[in-house]
């Protein structure tokens, strides 16, 4: 079949008209009311999460501070006992001079001399004698001295009276 306008036309005669089940009628309140509702809901939802989110931030906020001050009462607790158990010394341990020495002490230090630097002749003053040389031995009351000569002699200390070092 074919329409007057030359065109391939359809018969529709064999074939029964459908008819839809089509929304006739539309309320866009209801619609708007359901939407509200919904983004009510949604709403509520999201500050309930968020405030259990500041809620847990604030228990870790509150665990970390109650931890810290934990550790920092523990650490003031300690550096307290520490001050109690030894007194504060300075950092470094004052010497005495030469001159400020004992007579065992300036023994001790000329014997243990640096060995990066050449031994020091010393004056060992007795009552009898002044003896010039180098301290080589230290024994519980004798000291050993080597003379200028190369040769050694054995002083005991309680005899000494003086010992002063010489060449410096």
């Amino acid at each position: 079949m074919y329409s007057e306008n030359g065109k391939p036309q359809l018969s529709l005669s064999g074939t029964k008209m459908m008819e839809g089940n089509m929304q006739v009628s539309y309320s866009a309140k209801i619609s708007k009311q359901k939407q509200y509702k919904e983004l009510m809901e949604k709403k509520q939802k999201e500050e309930m999460l968020q405030e259990i989110k500041e809620q847990k931030e604030q228990v870790k906020e509150g665990a970390e501070k109650q931890t810290i001050s934990n550790l920092q009462e523990q650490i003031q607790h300690y550096q307290e006992q520490q001050a109690e158990k030894t007194p504060r010394k300075p950092a470094f341990k004052r010497l005495k001079s030469f001159k400020e020495m004992e007579i065992i002490e300036k023994l001790e230090y000329l014997l243990n001399f640096p060995k990066q630097l050449p031994p020091v002749p010393c004056l060992v003053i007795t009552a009898n004698e002044n003896v010039r040389g180098f301290v080589i031995d230290l024994k519980e009351d004798k000291v050993d001295i080597k003379l200028m000569d190369q040769t050694t002699i054995t002083l005991n200390i309680p005899v000494i009276q003086e010992v002063r070092m010489i060449g410096i």
